[in-house]
């Protein structure tokens, strides 16, 4: 409690602006650099020569490992300048070299959840959106605009292309490239990557019941292996949302707000 309740502790060979804001309980290594407009909330930790540019939130008791950059001018050929930012919520955990970029539109933040892991050398660029609990492997690259559900798996170097969507709970296979919305509840893989089928450790894991788990069974044949067009397999799926599935709901929401389209299965070759 006593060290919850300490002053920030600053190495002499870090630099804080006068401006930045850190909470108690906050250490910055050696080297680190933290500019004006940060805030740093209790209790995390700020690893040796990482920088935190203006813009930056971090929640309580993240951990920000060496190098990383955090804040950074978008990649963007769209970027005119203007203030914007990175949040970062609670309990995260930001190993080395990983880079988060600000946005590109003046007075938008990209956003990382709680209870995050990004891993070595991950980068998510300008205007991402990352959900609770959320893995991200080492080498993983998300480009502008993606969003990632809640407790969804990133395996490493996945590229995920700009304005990609990752479902909750769904899983992509090690470099593999995400081109089209992958659906919550899932497991993908390939060039493009594709859906496998349910992800069963990962449900197993967030504690969904096998009851539920076997009507996401049922909604993933007939989204993907159904007869008719898709707005007919969806129309089948919402007579199960109306019987208080919330899953199946979320997954026909997830489809149909699909802008760039979702990844489907590859179909199997016939036999000559």
């Amino acid at each position: 409690m006593a060290d919850e309740q300490a002053a920030p502790r600053v190495d002499s060979a870090a630099r804080v602006h006068p401006d930045a804001k850190l909470s108690t309980g906050v250490t910055v290594a050696m080297g680190a650099i933290i500019e004006a407009d940060v805030v740093v909330g209790g209790g995390s930790e700020i690893g040796p020569n990482a920088l935190l540019y203006s813009g930056t939130t971090v929640g309580d008791e993240v951990k920000v490992g060496p190098g990383a950059v955090l804040g950074g001018t978008p990649q963007d050929l769209n970027f005119r300048g203007g203030a914007s930012g990175v949040t970062i919520g609670d309990r995260t955990v930001v190993r080395e070299y990983v880079t988060i970029h600000r946005c590109v539109e003046p007075g938008k933040s990209t956003i990382v959840g709680s209870d995050c892991l990004l891993m070595a050398t991950s980068h998510v660029a300008h205007e991402c959106v990352l959900g609770d609990g959320v893995i991200l492997v080492n080498g993983v690259m998300m480009a502008g605009h993606a969003t990632v559900g809640d407790g969804a798996f990133l395996s490493g170097y996945v590229v995920v292309h700009q304005f990609a969507r990752v479902g909750r709970l769904a899983m992509v296979s090690g470099a593999s490239t995400v081109r089209q919305d992958i659906v919550p509840f899932c497991v993908a893989d390939g060039h493009p990557a594709r859906p496998k089928g349910l992800n069963f450790v990962g449900l197993r894991r967030a504690g969904m019941s096998a009851d539920r788990v076997r009507d996401l069974k049922r909604a993933y044949r007939v989204l993907f292996g159904g007869g008719g067009t898709l707005g007919r397999r969806l129309a089948e799926l919402e007579e199960d949302s109306r019987r208080d599935i919330p899953e199946v709901s979320e997954l026909v929401e997830f489809v149909r707000t699909s802008d760039r389209g979702i990844a489907r299965p590859r179909r199997k070759r016939r036999s000559s």
